[in-house]
């Protein structure tokens, strides 16, 4: 109990504070300050008028002389009968009881040569807000609802002779409770005051309603299958508290359960299934979203624990405990047909390389540009953007034309490169698995070279629909990963040690030699090929080809010199072209992977043409 006043009452625990006002103000709060959250409770008076200062400016506290005792005071001339003020008080929390004393409600007579006048008839109402009154038959009427008082006419009561109490019961928080004061008589001009004391209220038990909203159609909806909504509530001492919808396709009705008092402490189960007649079914096909609001505190509160799904019992449910006197939980539940949601971005892969900064032909890894462990890594980080004119598609892993759902993503603003595929639960009922396949259109800017597969392969979870970051990575032509660099040595045809020639990038001509020795036919040309792989991500299935010149057999009138392969032999377990020396042909490397970051160097050696001898 909580009271605000000068005579608390012995025989309950309670929470004080002493009655004060500020003469002629019209509002005050007296605020309890706890650790549950603080309790204020609020008088107010709306209309005031014919107010008469003689004993105080009102509303005013104190004692008057013969009247009232220790307490708030509103002292009326009487110029009419009317509604002469209306008293509001209100708490912000929800309370089981309220109320407060009324002193000196009564009546006078005036007495003028051989005549008698009644001034004022005073009456006090509290009927709107579904109050009770308690009245003294000596001095005072009640009406058979027992919420309106009126004083006697011409009874006159001193200090407590006629106090009476006005009490409410159960209301929410923030409810304005009126009572209104009224002189119903006035015959002769007169001063009468009424005075209001000990004030108190009791916070109601923590309530809980629980509610349920259906977003879209339900699953089953015929009338031999129909899905319905069972909500339950356990916990503490309260009997199980239960209701089950009604309704077809969207509409829900009987949505709500019955208002359930709980106890402070205490953890509360909610818990929900669906049921198709006297069949189960399982609420895993329906996604659910639940907000529990407290309309005490006007916040939202946070359920204890997340909803969690029973496989046994085909069942969700979550808990609420932390509840206090004066809450007003409401719990609504939210369902709809579960969907499947695969979603990602397809990204510029450059790991924050500008397309100006962008080189095709660096191949420098351990310094500058391309020294960036987020370039070229098939992840979305943060320094990089998504890019435009993809499409992702959702298909059958076995057969890809089969294609649930298709989608293109967000072309610009800062979602772009997002996409995001919805689909029923029904459409992948009894599929394992799904994939995803990204195309682009390779529009201007082009991003042709992908950083990652073009498909990728779900397995779906049991009662998982939401699966998230299904990225896709490219690069502009400028940002490929490989980097080959062909350089070349004349010689003599006679070197033994690829590696002790002196190699150059630049042609060659007449002048320009790699031992010494000019280039013409008969003589040889080294060759050093080295692939780097830039990118943080191996390269796999590598395979260097080259092909040597040959002249045209056909065409007498071309000019090229054939060159074939030349001694010495080339690393063994690094070609599979199946060339010997004499011959020409392609180069080509047996299948390999190049690690991330790592640089492969491929040697063999020419002769150009043959009219020169070795």
């Amino acid at each position: 109990m909580y009271y605000i006043g000068a005579s608390p009452p012995k025989h309950t625990p309670i929470e004080t504070q002493p009655l004060s006002w500020s003469a002629g103000s019209i509002t005050k709060d007296f605020t309890f300050i706890e650790a549950t959250g603080n309790k204020t409770f609020n008088i107010n008076f709306p209309l005031a008028v014919d107010l008469n200062n003689d004993y105080g400016q009102p509303p005013f506290y104190g004692s008057v002389s013969g009247v009232t005792s220790s307490a708030l005071n509103l002292s009326h001339n009487s110029t009419s009968a009317k509604t002469n003020h209306i008293l509001n008080i209100s708490i912000n929390r929800s309370v089981s009881k309220t109320g407060y004393k009324i002193q000196d409600l009564d009546s006078t007579k005036v007495n003028y040569y051989f005549f008698s006048f009644t001034p004022y008839i005073e009456q006090v109402d509290v009927s709107t807000n579904n109050g009770k009154l308690t009245f003294n038959s000596i001095f005072q009427t009640i009406n058979t609802n027992n919420n309106i008082v009126t004083a006697k006419e011409g009874e006159n009561c001193g200090v407590g002779e006629c106090n009476i109490d006005t009490s409410w019961n159960y209301n929410l928080a923030n409810t304005a409770l009126s009572l209104k004061h009224n002189n119903t008589k006035r015959e002769i001009n007169g001063v009468h005051i009424v005075g209001y004391s000990d004030f108190y209220f009791c916070l109601a038990p923590p309530k809980l309603v629980v509610q349920k909203a259906l977003n879209g159609n339900r699953i089953n909806d015929t009338d031999s299958k129909r899905d319905q909504f069972e909500i339950k509530v356990t916990g503490g001492s309260i009997a199980s508290n239960n209701f089950t919808t009604a309704g077809t396709g969207t509409t829900i009705a009987n949505g709500s359960s019955n208002v359930i008092d709980l106890a402070e402490s205490t953890t509360y189960t909610i818990t929900e299934r669906v049921m198709n007649g006297t069949t189960l079914g399982d609420i895993a096909n329906y996604n659910a979203t639940y907000n529990c609001t407290n309309a005490t505190t006007n916040g939202t509160t946070i359920p204890t624990t997340a909803m969690k799904y029973d496989a046994t019992t085909k069942t969700r449910s979550f808990t609420i405990s932390g509840t206090t006197y004066g809450d007003e939980i409401t719990c609504t539940i939210t369902n709809g047909p579960a969907s499947y949601t695969f979603s990602g971005t397809v990204f510029n892969d450059n790991g924050g390389i500008t397309d100006a900064q962008a080189d095709i032909r660096n191949a420098i890894i351990d310094s500058g540009t391309y020294n960036n462990s987020l370039y070229f890594n098939g992840l979305f980080d943060t320094t990089e953007t998504g890019i435009a004119d993809s499409t992702v598609s959702l298909v059958n892993c076995t057969n890809t034309t089969t294609v649930y759902a298709t989608k293109a993503v967000e072309q610009s603003g800062s979602n772009i490169g997002k996409y995001q595929i919805t689909v029923p639960n029904t459409t992948l009922a009894g599929i394992g698995s799904v994939c995803l396949i990204e195309s682009n259109s390779n529009t201007s800017p082009a991003y042709p070279i992908r950083t990652t597969t073009e498909k990728r392969s779900i397995t779906l979870i049991a009662n998982n629909y939401s699966y998230s970051n299904n990225d896709f990575g490219r690069v502009i032509t400028n940002n490929a990963a490989l980097v080959l660099e062909k350089e070349q040595a004349a010689n003599d045809c006679k070197l033994t040690n690829f590696v002790s020639l002196t190699y150059s990038k630049n042609p060659l001509s007449s002048s320009a030699t790699g031992v010494g020795t000019d280039i013409r036919p008969g003589q040889c040309i080294a060759y050093k090929i080295t692939a780097t792989n830039r990118a943080n991500i191996a390269i796999r299935n590598f395979v260097m080809q080259d092909i040597l010149q040959r002249k045209d057999p056909s065409n007498p009138a071309d000019s090229t010199v054939t060159s074939v392969l030349a001694a010495p032999d080339r690393a063994a377990g690094v070609f599979s072209d199946g060339l010997s020396n004499g011959q020409n042909g392609t180069i080509k490397t047996v299948s390999a992977t190049l690690p991330k970051r790592e640089k492969r160097i491929f040697y063999f050696n020419t002769q150009y043409g043959s009219t020169q001898s070795k």
